[in-house]
């Protein structure tokens, strides 16, 4: 019917009390509201508070409505609250339904017992089995699962009509399921999953079969998941849980006959399980290039979320079709791990690099898959292939250790045969060619194989003692390779450096007929030629230059290669000095002139020599010229001094005093620390006293007494004095003189020469401490001993040896004050060297500078200058430091090595300026020269050159030669794999990084590359 006015107003007002149960569900209000409501009751209508109880409880106003249907109840009740309604009052019946449904919704205390009183009361009624279900339906939406399983089994044994009973079931069943109880959630999902006029079949279809997959019933599960697989609602997830459920029951066959063509029609990404699964089955199956895409469909996206496993299996699918580039993108990120996956990853990713031609890193990747012990097998075979291929690498001294490791630790392996034949190999490419001759020796068969490597084994040994000087050593190796001549061209080499062992030994009449043996062997043979130049310098060096000569003739006009142009310029000036020393003097001229044309390293002894001859023939006046050529020619050369002698003594001898004391007053005043300073002194007051010039004669031989009575000049001097006073009619003055040389130069006695030798036996012994004080005693008690400057000498190496820097340098500095010791030389090089290390450069400079000026030999003269380039580059000045390297690069190896290691120079002070270009071809030339310890350093400088310039796989390639030519070096080779292990990580390839520096501290004996490595290392493991 309709609203009246004053229903309307009615309404409104009971709107307004929801809106304030909503907020407050005060009592105070529901007390104000009963009081309105008797004051205008009698105006309502008999069913105004049972409508408006309806519509406050759809709108979910629980409190207000359960107010309105008591209030409705209230005058229908004969005796109180407890009492009966009439049942046949439809309306009351039903508002007391909403009374007992309102107060559980509100959780009103007691209201389960009102919900089970009206059932009682009205158990035929249509609403007393709704009652149950519709509050098993409220708590099942609020997932109060526990709580709607008691109304709802309660609404089901209530009874109801089909369609309400299987709403039910179903609520039952999700209830069961979401508790976990899964026994008693299957059958009913069983009985409704199969109801067609069920519309929650399909959901009961997709729970049953979860719960069937769960319990391993995988027929019923697929049974399940097929009869809503084109369900939208659930045809995306259908097919992951039909295929994982045939892969569990290995019906291989079927996942496919599904799986393949359902993936054709979709491979979107609720097919990713799916695709999984079909890859797994063609794994299985080993049919790998059928399972590659459906791998790589899975792991695209899943992304990082794949499983390792599944990544591993994809990669070595890969691996199985050749796709070995492929294969090490997916395996190289699990290869790091510490599981099962990882040394399976890297030993499959070893072989992979080695497919790919980067033995490098397959290297390490082995390395990784053996250190790892899940699987013995793989650890066993990650192993030997590491060793095998460090052998392959020409890492032969890692290859020996590693080999030997293996059979010691896996006597029955598969490879032990294989592992004894590569340990002969190992050592041969170790360059341990004691060890490895010592191997050869002990084997009981020796095949033709094994003799022609034992030759060359032995042969390399003689070299190598041949060149530290082991003279005896090398001729036995040598022996041993001529035993077994199964190379001829070795067998020739053997004997000629057999030959040369003697000759460098001074044994030259052994040398001899070896040398003449291999020059008769062939007229364009190497060895041949070399042996003549062996046999010029063994009649030389026995001063038998009559028999020299035509050896070093024959040996200059057969010129020699390129190689040898150094030899062919040497053999030039010992065919001159031979001429010179047969008194060919022609022969001689013409033979150092050629040499100078030749622009030989001794040019400038070639030139003093060329002068010396002419002041011998009497062509005086060009002998001086080329004196004063030397000069101005070879200011630095320590001929100067000779050529300022002779030219003086030239006019010397021909009775031109006057200008012979000219001469003389030259060298003595340009050249103050001149050796030569005693000899042109005693000329000189010789020159002085042929003139009747008495007094500067006397000053000379005086000063040639007190300043150098050490000399060889000294005696002379001494009866040049005494003759000179009686031609000057002074002899008294001579007994003065000689009482003063004697003070000065004593007799040694045997006490002295006993007490200084002791001294010098307490250094011997290395106790510097006693030594010193030794030595201090003695200079002490002799002050004027001709000993003295040698014991200076031993106190300053004493002092040295304890690293007390100061007084070391004290003493040296006392010997090249006195500038007359024949321990100048070496007391100055000493003291250059400790300046350099307290970083004194310029003092270390004239140090090497007076160095070069008394040098003895030519070798001395390089030596200093070796210094003076070391010490001008860290000075730094490097533009000296190169003009020095080249001086010393063009003399050749005067001091073995010094070539080399002044072409170093040169790359280096071209790298400080990043003249990279320069320094790799001085670096190369390095190399070319010497496979020795300065070509080592110049192959990690080439690696570093390429790392600075980006270029990081060519910078690994050069520091991997390392391994086949400059393994002994071992600072070197580290230094080279700490600059690998740098170019892995500016290649983003950490894991290969960590596994080279892993290396470097398990392998290398040198502490502070172990140091550097650890530091590398950790500094890596920080970033992860």
């Amino acid at each position: 019917m309709p609203y009246s006015t004053t229903q309307t107003g009615h309404y409104q007002f009971s709107s307004m009390v929801f809106n304030r149960l909503l907020f407050t569900l005060a009592l105070g209000l529901l007390a104000t509201l009963s009081a309105s409501a008797q004051r205008t009751q009698s105006n309502v209508e008999p069913d105004y508070h049972y409508r408006n109880g309806l519509e406050l409880f759809e709108k979910a106003n629980y409190a207000a409505a359960r107010y309105e249907f008591r209030q409705y109840l209230e005058p229908r009740r004969g005796d109180g609250a407890k009492s009966l309604l009439n049942t046949s009052d439809q309306n009351a019946v039903e508002a007391e339904y909403y009374i007992a449904l309102t107060s559980l919704y509100i959780d009103e205390p007691g209201a389960e017992l009102l919900v089970d009183r009206f059932v009682k009361n009205n158990s035929q009624h249509p609403k007393a089995g709704q009652l149950y279900g519709d509050l098993g339906t409220y708590y099942y939406n609020r997932q109060d699962y526990t709580k709607a399983i008691d109304f709802l089994e309660k609404a089901i044994r209530q009874g109801g009509s089909s369609a309400q009973q299987s709403g039910y079931k179903y609520q039952l069943a999700l209830s069961y399921y979401n508790t976990q109880n899964l026994q008693k959630a299957l059958p009913l999902l069983n009985e409704i999953k199969v109801d067609p006029n069920s519309p929650n079949a399909p959901a009961a279809s997709y729970y049953a079969g979860t719960i069937n997959f769960r319990n391993k019933n995988f027929n019923e599960a697929v049974a399940d998941f097929r009869r809503i697989e084109n369900n939208p609602t659930y045809q995306n997830q259908v097919p992951n849980w039909i295929a994982q459920s045939l892969y569990r029951q290995r019906r291989y066959d079927d996942l496919l006959a599904y799986t393949e063509p359902l993936l054709k029609r979709n491979n979107g990404a609720g097919m990713n399980e799916v695709a999984l699964f079909t890859a797994e089955v063609f794994y299985q199956q080993n049919q790998f290039a059928r399972a590659i895409p459906y791998y790589k469909s899975y792991v695209n996206t899943a992304g990082a979320k794949a499983p390792g496993a599944v990544k591993f299996r994809y990669g070595q699918s890969l691996f199985r079709t050749g796709a070995y580039n492929d294969a090490i993108a997916q395996l190289k990120t699990l290869a790091g791990g510490k599981d099962t996956t990882a040394q399976y990853a890297a030993y499959t990713l070893g072989v992979s690099y080695l497919q790919t031609q980067n033995p490098t890193y397959a290297l390490n990747a082995f390395d990784q898959a053996g250190r790892l012990s899940f699987n013995r097998e793989i650890q066993e075979e990650a192993r030997f292939n590491h060793a095998k291929l460090q052998l392959d690498q020409n890492n032969g001294a890692d290859a020996v250790k590693e080999l030997t490791a293996f059979l010691k630790q896996y006597p029955d392996s598969k490879f032990e045969n294989e592992a004894n034949e590569l340990v002969g190999e190992a050592y041969f490419a170790s360059n341990n060619y004691p060890a490895a001759i010592a191997y050869i020796e002990g084997l009981k068969r020796r095949t033709p194989k094994i003799n022609a490597t034992y030759q060359r084994l032995t042969y390399n040994q003689g070299i190598n003692d041949f060149n530290a000087e082991r003279y005896q050593q090398a001729v036995a190796n040598f022996d041993k390779s001529l035993k077994y001549p199964v190379e001829n061209s070795l067998q020739q080499a053997a004997q000629f450096w057999k030959a040369e062992s003697y000759s460098a030994g001074k044994q030259y009449d052994t040398a001899i007929p070896l040398y003449a043996s291999i020059s008769k062997s062939g007229g364009a043979d190497t060895y041949a030629t070399k042996s003549l130049y062996g046999l010029g310098y063994a009649y030389f060096n026995k001063k038998d230059y009559t028999r020299a000569l035509p050896y070093f003739r024959d040996f200059v006009s057969r010129g020699g290669d390129a190689d040898d142009r150094v030899q062919v310029q040497d053999a030039t000036i010992r065919l001159a000095d031979t001429y010179f020393a047969t008194k060919q003097y022609e022969n001689a001229l013409r033979s150092y002139e050629q040499a100078i044309a030749q622009n030989a390293p001794d040019k400038d002894y070639a030139s003093y020599q060329k002068a010396v001859i002419l002041s011998y023939v009497g062509r005086d006046a060009e002998a001086k010229a080329q004196f004063d050529q030397v000069q101005r020619q070879y200011p630095n050369s320590r001929f100067v001094d000779e050529s300022l002698f002779q030219k003086a003594n030239v006019d010397f001898e021909k009775g031109s005093y006057q200008v012979a004391i000219q001469g003389f007053t030259k060298l003595i005043q340009d050249k103050p620390n001149s050796a030569l300073i005693p000899a042109a002194l005693l000329k000189r007051a010789i020159a002085y006293g042929n003139l009747q010039q008495y007094d500067p004669a006397v000053a000379d031989y005086k000063r040639i007494l007190d300043n150098y009575g050490e000399s060889d000049q000294a005696q002379s001097a001494l009866l040049g004095i005494q003759n000179t006073l009686n031609d000057a009619g002074r002899p008294e003055e001579f007994s003065q003189v000689l009482g003063q040389y004697k003070k000065g130069n004593p007799g040694s006695t045997d006490v002295e020469r006993v007490q200084f030798e002791n001294a010098r036996n307490i250094y011997a012994s290395g106790k510097y401490d006693q030594a010193i004080q030794s030595f201090l005693n003695f200079m002490q008690e002799y002050p004027a001993s001709p000993n003295t400057n040698q014991a200076r000498y031993y106190v300053a190496e004493s002092y040295r040896q304890t690293n007390d820097v100061a007084n070391a340098l004290r003493y040296y500095n006392l010997v090249i004050a006195d500038n007359k010791s024949d321990y100048l030389v070496r007391a100055a090089t000493r003291a250059a060297e400790l300046e350099v290390k307290q970083k004194n450069y310029g003092r270390a400079v004239r140090n090497y500078q007076l160095i070069q000026s008394r040098a003895g030999s030519k070798a001395e003269q390089v030596t200093a200058q070796l210094g003076l380039m070391d010490t001008y580059f860290v000075y730094p000045k490097l533009d000296s430091a190169a003009i020095v390297a080249r001086e010393i690069a063009a003399g050749g190896n005067v001091v073995a090595g010094a070539q080399n290691r002044a072409q170093l120079m040169l790359g280096k002070v071209a790298l400080s300026r990043n003249d990279y270009k320069t320094a790799q071809g001085d670096f190369d030339k390095t190399i070319a020269l010497a496979k020795d310890i300065y070509g080592a350093e110049a192959q990690y400088y080439l690696g570093e050159i390429l790392y600075r310039q980006k270029k990081y796989k060519e910078s690994v390639a050069t520091l991997l030669k390392f391994n086949e030519q400059f393994s002994d070096f071992e600072y070197w080779k580290g230094k080279a794999f700490i600059l690998v292990s740098d170019n892995n990580v500016a290649l983003d390839e950490p894991a290969q990084a960590k596994a080279v520096l892993n290396s470097i501290i398990e392998n290398s004996s040198d502490e502070a590359i172990v140091t550097e490595a650890k530091q590398k290392l950790a500094t890596l493991d920080s970033k992860n």
